[in-house]
């Protein structure tokens, strides 16, 4: 299978034809779990305190970090061994562990209370962690255009089933757990369902790399939102418990959060919709990290007063980065042809263990009521140094990428105006000495207007000089020339997408309409086709392919 045929379809259809609802079955899973962990909704009589909640919260985050961290290691090992998993009896773990969880105060008191709700955190735990890891393996396979509205469609589903689930507990006598075990089986059929639609084979890029090569590349890719997920959910944990423990609630320092978790999406959905194609989704999404920056100097100030409120905005922005988190780890399995499983399993297992650190230090701190204000104030100058230190870092590469786009407009410029100089270090030989083929067909008004004229696969090419090649040979002799360009140097699957239409000469525009994302991913990913090629303008690659 060339790079060529396995870029997905749906990137050259209307949007609405290729957005699937079944994908926001990670929303029923997402709502349950946060259900579970962030509030008291469960937990009745004897065991609905504080202290009880935090162990239920400790012992499903260790279970869930086990589980990604031991399915991640089968499946990188043989990805088959996915496919292998059931997901029911995960469904049954989680429904079984609400159900210990919700009968623990009704019957059982003392050591047997414990265990009931040790057991029912550790069961939740275990499905949770395979659902998360599943989902990210399912949208790693999809086009990022898609997960870019998948995402926050989904937190925003979350958060409508959150509040509803808690508005019916709280108004009417429906027991909490009647309204949650569908959840998870919901999530499950939607899994099913979206894992039939995405069972395309995987595109092989670059097979002289070994998978394990591939997986260290994308984890590269993923290495400041790996260091923003241990700040942010060490943070989290840590607001949280003090939170918590403050008001001597978790229903109480939930009920806020679950209001702005719900505006924060709204316009969190709107904001993608409305810019998706306008800019890169990636490049934004890393960039909301210094927003949250702005927000944790603040923290400090609320807490003698208001720490319900600090609990709020916490809870808010780490729902934002828990979109940044499934639509980045999405796009590296993507761009890397991956499993989603290994590379998220990684990045939350991570973040599980700065959280329980934090949910660690919050504990100990309200211990000693008289150090809280100050300690809290230590830990927010903490967090905030190491985040600015992690935006100078991005700030730096976003510095050296226009750098690097200003040199290759510079280059363009000088061989479009014939300066012999313009390109001293090019790894094209002389134009004079490549093969002779046809040049690349230019984009017309009729392509610019419809983008499926423009696919890489469906464009009819010209034929030889002396005739003998048809336009169906001629089209599978170009997609094995961009299947092996694509080899060679190493380029990403998202990257394999763009090469056909930049050796036809194609705009930036143009590949943005047919691809469905922003011109500035497009220049993004033409920069580092170049970088990787080492040529210096898109006529070189043009020259690239021919001589190939």
């Amino acid at each position: 299978m060339t790079a060529v045929r396995d870029a997905p379809s749906a990137a050259i259809e209307p949007l609405h034809r290729f957005l699937h609802l079944c994908y926001l079955g990670l929303a029923f899973f997402w709502a349950c779990s946060m259900l579970t962990f962030r509030s008291s909704i469960l937990l009745t009589g004897a065991a609905d305190t504080p202290q009880y909640n935090t162990l239920i919260v400790v012992v499903s985050f260790l279970a869930n970090m086990t589980v990604l961290l031991g399915v991640s290691a089968l499946v990188e090992r043989a990805p088959e061994n996915l496919a292998k998993l059931s997901p029911w009896p995960f469904c049954g773990c989680i429904l079984v562990g609400i159900a210990a969880i919700g009968g623990a105060g009704i019957w059982f008191a003392g050591p047997a209370l414990s265990a009931s709700l040790v057991i029912g955190s550790t069961l939740c735990g275990v499905g949770f962690g395979y659902l998360w890891g599943s989902w990210a393996d399912v949208l790693g396979r999809v086009h990022p255009s898609r997960t870019a509205l998948y995402a926050p469609a989904s937190f925003l589903l979350t958060t409508i089933i959150f509040l509803a689930v808690d508005s019916l507990v709280a108004l009417t006598p429906f027991p909490p757990l009647a309204l949650m075990a569908p959840l998870p089986i919901a999530s499950v059929l939607c899994l099913k369902r979206c894992r039939t639609e995405s069972s395309q084979p995987s595109v092989l890029l670059a097979p002289h790399r070994t998978e394990s090569q591939r997986y260290l590349a994308a984890l590269t890719t993923l290495v400041p939102l790996i260091i923003a997920a241990l700040v942010f959910s060490c943070l989290f944990g840590f607001m949280w418990e003090t939170a918590v423990l403050s008001v001597n609630s978790a229903s109480t320092a939930h009920e806020l959060p679950l209001v702005l978790n719900f505006v924060v999406a709204v316009l969190l959905l709107a904001f993608t919709v409305a810019l998706q194609r306008r800019v890169n989704l990636s490049l934004v999404y890393q960039l909301l990290i210094p927003i949250a920056i702005v927000l944790f100097a603040a923290l400090p100030f609320f807490w003698n007063v208001h720490p319900v409120v600090l609990n709020a905005i916490m809870s808010a922005v780490h729902g934002v980065f828990d979109v940044v988190i499934w639509y980045l780890v999405a796009t590296a399995a993507y761009d890397y042809a991956v499993s989603g499983f290994v590379i998220g399993g990684l990045v939350r297992a991570l973040s599980i263990l700065a959280r329980l650190v934090g949910i660690g230090i919050g504990y100990l701190i309200m211990l000693l009521p008289e150090v809280a204000g100050c300690a809290v104030v230590g830990v927010c100058i903490g967090a905030v140094y190491l985040l600015v230190i992690l935006l100078w870092f991005l700030w730096h590469n976003a510095k050296r990428s226009v750098s690097d786009e200003e040199a290759e407009g510079r280059m363009a410029i000088g061989e479009a105006t014939g300066d012999g100089n313009a390109n001293p270090h090019s790894s094209v030989s002389d134009p004079s000495s490549v093969l002779a083929a046809p040049t690349a067909v230019k984009a017309t008004d009729k392509a610019a207007a419809d983008p499926a004229s423009t696919s890489p696969v469906a464009e009819s090419i010209s034929t030889s000089a002396t005739g003998e090649i048809d336009g169906a040979e001629a089209i599978n002799s170009e997609e094995v020339v961009f299947a092996l360009l694509a080899d060679d140097y190493g380029l990403t699957r998202r990257e394999a997408e763009v090469l056909p239409y930049l050796a036809r000469g194609r705009s930036a525009k143009v590949i943005a309409e047919a691809l469905f994302v922003s011109e500035s991913t497009i220049r993004t990913h033409t920069r580092r086709i170049l970088e990787k090629t080492c040529l210096h303008s898109k006529q070189e690659l043009i020259d690239l392919v021919e001589k190939y």
